[in-house]
């Protein structure tokens, strides 16, 4: 892609570009925003110190430098940025605008390490412009890339400092690589965040690969800006510089050096488990002649839950069935008029849903559909999961929604936390959403994560290699989604997890894979759980499809909690031709649960006559209450997510009447169905009820 890189001066815009060179795409123009009057400005979003020479950038590149005077403020200083006039932000999107006339860009470089402010709202800047942000920095452990950029031969020099620590009449002027040492000794001692993210000192540089000419600073002299005993702020003003040629090997052999992050952990990953996926690519895929559709009848009218006194509620059985129109955008649109209406009927909002899961036939309609779907959410859509499962003839979709809205008015000193996690920019931490959906959604101490797929960040395409090391790719960024949402949440926080697969012999290597992450979760963090503690159950269900070709998709769960005061109940019913066992794990603060049933039949299918099968489905409802009882909580359950095997008998008569058997057990606080057909199940499983319950 064509690239205008947003420069400050520092080293972090400066590597990015480097990065951004790394990725294949190629830098065309500069961009800078300036104060109007005065060295430093207030500003939330922007490095200006040292634009005194940035106008040296377009000599030492040989690039054209667009700039523009600062003229807003910093208005709108919410998590999430609307246009607004007068804000520091239009000054962005006036300077871009120009850039994409004059040059024809197709991506803007950002140099955004950790702070989601100047993310949210390059990001904003760059869907209002058709823009694609490239933010390679984003989320990197800050040690390692820090030594990463001092070993790319990017020279920069400190010209801000304002921490403790770090005095302006010794630090000011130093080059970075002399500093390196000092800066993770202030990291270890006081949490000085070591690349400067937390603001503690500035850079400019002075050369890198990317420089044709190198910069040299001829005089300055130090501005100290506050006088503080304990962290004075002090920084250079520029007041001679000039451009000198570099030598012209160096120049030739400028860039980059280094490999991607991403490609590296994946070749490691690979390396790892290359016998065990050339294993693992000689079974055979899944194939089948006959129809996947499963034949089952049951009442199309949507299902939902009570409301919890937390503000949740759950709507499932959405469907397009009601349009004559047998196309995916036909029955979309007409499944977001049902969804409209149910919602009406309950006075919510669009903008209440949280979390969606997205059933459709074929995977071949996820474009048409997207087209339709992305029009009913704004900047911040719900977390979603999207597979394909094998519907009955004819439906094209089926979709169910979580909801949420505070029912109860805060009490004083108390205040509640939703915010979505969007990251839209390509990087090499976790892939971008770019479509309409979220990563995550938090509520309170609850998080919902969207569904991950084992793409590459940095080129968003699916990565080449088997199920093993896809599923350490996918179950990795769940854990990078939970850190970005809350500090320190792991994989151990997990109360409820999903894994979609489209092979059934996948599914122990799966198990296995969620099982090690799981432990190196608890030991990176230091989490010394108890030994009789027992993470949430990861359930992995075969379907014939996921996006992109994948073979695994992860959906989780997660509760900041102390995982290690969790409790756990187990129980199991003998019923015809089978047991059902029913597991219950509740979370340390007894405000949510995950109730997990599972009815299994070993051996040959047996005859069950229709008195059976009701018994079955009676005996669900019954072992679903005696659950509930055990956990001895006043919690609400939300979402019974019912996957069946679609091709059998028994479960085909059990889906039919599993509702009403939950509403006879559980009465007025029975849950919102939602049945999912699906080709295999684990072990001898031909059915598996999974519930989140809250307060």
């Amino acid at each position: 892609m064509k690239v205008v890189a947003l420069i400050s001066g520092g080293k972090d815009s400066c590597y990015n570009m480097m990065q951004c060179v790394a990725a294949g795409h190629r830098i065309v123009a500069l961009a800078n925003l300036r104060p109007a009057h005065t060295d430093e400005m207030d500003s939330y979003m922007y490095q200006t110190v040292g634009h005194q020479a940035i106008e040296l950038y377009s000599e030492a590149m040989d690039l054209p430098l667009y700039r523009r005077t600062i003229q807003g403020s910093s208005l709108d200083t919410s998590r999430d940025y609307s246009e607004t006039e007068g804000d520091e932000v239009e000054d962005l999107y006036q300077l871009l605008h120009l850039v994409k006339e004059k040059e024809g860009v197709d991506a803007v470089s950002v140099g955004a390490i950790l702070s989601d402010y100047q993310r949210v709202r390059v990001e904003n800047v760059c869907l209002r412009l058709g823009l694609q942000p490239l933010a390679y920095l984003w989320r990197r452990d800050q040690e390692s890339l820090l030594s990463e950029m001092i070993s790319s031969d990017l020279r920069a020099i400190l010209i801000k400092v304002a921490a403790f620590g770090l005095d302006p009449e010794k630090h000011l002027g130093k080059p970075l690589a002399d500093m390196e040492p000092y800066l993770k000794q202030l990291s270890q001692k006081y949490g000085v965040h070591i690349c400067g993210e937390g603001g503690e000192y500035e850079t400019f540089t002075l050369d890198c690969p990317l420089f044709k000419k190198k910069i040299v600073i001829d005089a300055a002299e130090t501005v100290i800006h506050s006088a503080d005993a304990f962290a004075p702020v002090g920084y250079l003003r520029f007041t001679e510089m000039h451009t000198e040629n570099k030598d012209g090997d160096a120049v030739a052999r400028a860039l980059p050096h280094g490999s991607c992050p991403c490609q590296s952990a994946i070749d490691k990953m690979t390396e790892e488990v290359e016998y065990a996926d050339q294993a693992e690519d000689n079974h055979q895929e899944f194939t089948s002649n006959c129809d996947l559709s499963c034949q089952r009848g049951h009442d199309l009218t949507p299902s939902c839950s009570p409301r919890s006194t937390r503000g949740y509620q759950w709507i499932s059985g959405i469907n397009g069935l009601q349009n004559q129109d047998p196309g995916i955008q036909g029955q979309t649109s007409t499944a977001f008029i049902q969804l409209q209406s149910e919602l009406d009927s309950r006075g919510w909002k669009m903008k209440d849903i949280i979390l969606v899961h997205l059933y459709v036939r074929s995977m071949e309609d996820f474009g048409p559909l997207n087209t339709v779907y992305k029009k009913h959410f704004g900047i911040n859509p719900p977390a979603r999961v999207c597979v394909q499962a094998p519907l009955p003839a004819g439906q094209l979709l089926q979709m169910d929604c979580l909801l949420h809205d505070w029912t109860k008015p805060l009490e004083d000193g108390c205040f509640h936390q939703r915010e979505a996690l969007h990251v839209q920019s390509l990087s090499h931490w976790a892939p971008a959403n770019i479509g309409p959906y979220s990563q995550a959604l938090r509520v309170d101490d609850s998080v919902f994560c969207a569904g991950q797929i084992a793409l590459v960040p940095c080129t968003m395409q699916l990565v080449k290699a088997g199920t093993r090391t896809q599923a350490r790719l996918s179950f990795g960024y769940v854990q990078k989604v939970l850190e970005a949402v809350i500090s320190r949440l792991t994989l151990a926080h997990v109360v409820q997890a999903h894994c979609y697969t489209t092979r059934h012999g996948d599914i122990p290597i799966i198990r296995a894979v969620w099982e090690s992450m799981l432990k190196a979760a608890e030991e990176e963090k230091d989490v010394f759980l108890e030994p009789e503690f027992k993470p949430a159950p990861l359930l992995v269900v075969v379907v014939p499809a996921l996006p992109r070709g994948a073979a695994v998709e992860l959906h989780v769960t997660a509760i900041q909690d102390d995982p290690s005061k969790r409790t756990s109940c187990h129980m199991t019913t003998k019923v015809a031709c089978g047991s059902i066992e029913c597991r219950t794990l509740m979370s340390a603060d007894s405000c949510s649960a995950l109730l997990s049933l599972c009815l299994t039949v070993p051996g040959p299918a047996c005859e069950v006559t229709d008195d059976d099968a009701t018994d079955v489905t009676r005996a669900i409802g019954v072992t679903v209450k005696e659950a509930m009882k055990k956990m001895d909580a006043e919690l609400v359950p939300l979402c019974a997510r019912v996957f069946y095997k679609c091709d059998h008998s028994l479960t085909q008569r059990i889906v039919k009447g599993l509702e009403e058997s939950l509403k006879s057990s559980l009465e007025e606080s029975s849950p919102s169905v939602a049945l999912v057909p699906v080709l295999h199940l684990p072990d001898s499983q031909i059915l598996h009820l999974s519930c989140w319950l809250s307060l």
